[in-house]
Order: structure tokens, then sequence, then C-alpha cells
């Protein structure tokens, strides 16, 4: 969030204010209406991660019926490991600026100077945690993530030395919580308990922000259904906290070969009764496909799909 100009989001929600304003939001689908339906789940004994059901790759839910029923799992992908790589650079990245505020108020250079070179230990940390979770990559698929790694982490730390100064030259005399608040997005890797709802006992959302918006990180190519993770994870904060959460936005991060300043675009959105609607649809056909065992069918299965391999090798 250091590289999202905080002018362009006040403009971007006053735009969604609008047409907040003009649509509303129905108090049946907000997710402290966890005691009735169409929000209350089908059983809370079945509970579902977020991304499980958001990322709809496939459209039958089949990959539900192999995750959940036939125990497979997706076999590893570069997309997959660079989504890990880059979203663990994102925290540690944010974590670290954090420290350096409060260890006591460094200037932009200061900053640039005494994290910059730790871009190594980071980028080795973060190929660590990717391979226990997936397993040991190929030679040529981890240069290609140590690279990307690096490059994302010496962006966010140049994006975030820029942002210090700036919130410094503004409000000279702030103190670190101060500028922590001005400078820093808010809360990353925000724990909530979506068990109130049929989602997980610990979600984690990528960024939740002072403007009742939530920010996904997303590493990969624009897909229509992306807007459905912040769906979910809105109903999960209005539930167990009785806030209401309205706007979701994307932020699509490329890093490019040959290119060493990564490129993003932002995809901002009312987190509409629709969307609630349809994220709550997923989860209760989620749900029958696990209690009743049922394999939904194979659809025109898109090649990106995580489970295309196994779907296509079955004939």
């Amino acid at each position: 969030m250091f590289f999202v100009d905080r002018l362009d989001l006040d403009r971007r929600f006053k735009l969604l204010r609008k047409d907040l304003s003009q649509r509303g939001i129905i108090e049946e689908l907000r997710g402290w209406s966890f005691d009735s339906p169409p929000v209350e789940p089908p059983s809370r004994s079945i509970l579902f991660s977020v991304s499980e059901l958001a990322a709809r790759y496939c459209l039958t839910l089949r990959d539900v019926y192999l995750r959940r029923i036939l125990n497979v799992k997706p076999p590893v992908s570069v997309r997959m490991a660079r989504g890990l790589a880059l979203h663990a650079v994102n925290r540690e990245a944010i974590a670290m600026v954090k420290k350096s505020i409060f260890s006591g108020l460094p200037s932009g250079y200061e900053l640039i100077e005494g994290l910059l070179p730790k871009g190594g230990e980071v980028t080795e940390r973060t190929m660590a945690i990717v391979e226990a979770q997936l397993g040991a990559l190929s030679a040529e698929v981890k240069k290609q993530l140590e690279r990307e790694a690096l490059s994302f982490f010496r962006f966010l730390i140049v994006q975030a030395a820029a942002r210090i100064d700036q919130a410094l030259s503004k409000y000279p005399h702030a103190d670190a919580d101060a500028l922590v608040s001005v400078a820093v997005p808010p809360v990353v890797e925000r724990k909530v308990d979506g068990s109130l709802i049929g989602l997980g006992k610990e979600l984690s959302v990528d960024i939740y922000t002072p403007f009742n918006a939530i920010a996904d990180l997303k590493t990969g190519e624009v897909r229509e259904f992306h807007p459905y993770a912040a769906a979910g994870y809105a109903l999960a904060i209005e539930a167990e906290e009785g806030v209401p959460v309205d706007f979701g936005f994307v932020i699509y991060v490329q890093i490019s070969p040959g290119r060493a300043v990564p490129s993003f675009s932002l995809r901002y959105f009312v987190i509409s009764d629709e969307l609630r609607r349809e994220f709550l649809e997923i989860r209760d056909e989620a749900y029958e496909i696990v209690v009743t065992g049922r394999d939904p069918g194979r659809p025109k299965c898109p090649d990106y799909c995580p489970y295309y391999p196994v779907c296509s090798s079955e004939g």
C-alpha cells in the first residue's frame, strides 16, 4: 500500500460512497445477520477458507470435491509459488518499516540505508517459507522467484521511504505512532474469526483500511471472481465485530522480466448485495458437495486453473 496514492483512494472512495448511498446494502446480507438466512451457514461444523470459496477457477466447484473428498492437492505451479512469495515479502517489508519507525523515527534516506541491504536476507527467508509450504522448487523457478521477491522488496522500501518523508515534511512533530498511522498501511494480515458464517476461525485479510475497505493483493492476471474474497472477509468482519465493511479493492502486482520496477493496477468496487449473495451461494454449494461427497463434474476447464493438470489427466 506504500505505492497507492492516498488522494487517488480518496477520490475513488468518494465515488463508491455515492454508489453505495444510491444502492445500499440490505441488513439480511450483512455479516452480523449470521443467525438467519442467507448469511447463516448450513452448519458451523464444516468451515471453509475464503480463498477456497473465492478462487472460482472451477465453475462447478469440482476443486472443492477434489480437495475435500479425494484429498487431492493441486500441483505446485509458478503462479502459486509467486503468490506465496510476494505476499510474504509484502508482510515482512511492512513489519520491518514499522519496526524501524518505532526504533527512532528514521528519515526516508535512513530507512533506505538501513533496510535495502537486507533484501538478500528477506529473499532467503521468503523462499524458505515458500518451499516449506510447497516443497522444493526447481533451480530455474527458484531463481526467478528470488529475482521477483528482491525486486518487490526494494520497490516497497523505496516507496515507504518516500511516504515517510512526505509525512514528516507535512507533520514535522509527529511521533512514531502518528507516523505509522499516516505512512504505513493500517493493518496487514489482519486476523478475523469467520466461524459464525461458516468460514475459518483464523482468516487473514491482506490489508484492512480506515475506509471501511478491504484490499486484496493479487500477483496474477485479472479475474472476474477476485472480488469474492473481499466479500467473504467483509462478511466475517461484520459478523465478528458488528461494523460495516462496504468497499473492496484488488491490488494487482506484476513483475516483468527485464524490468527493475514492478507495475500495479487497482480495481475498486462496492461489496454489494449481489456480490455477497453470490459468495454465500458458493459457500452453501461447497457445503453440499462436502456433505454428500458428490462429484459435481468437470466444466470446460481453463488451463490456468490450479487443478487443470489433475482433471485433464482423467481423460
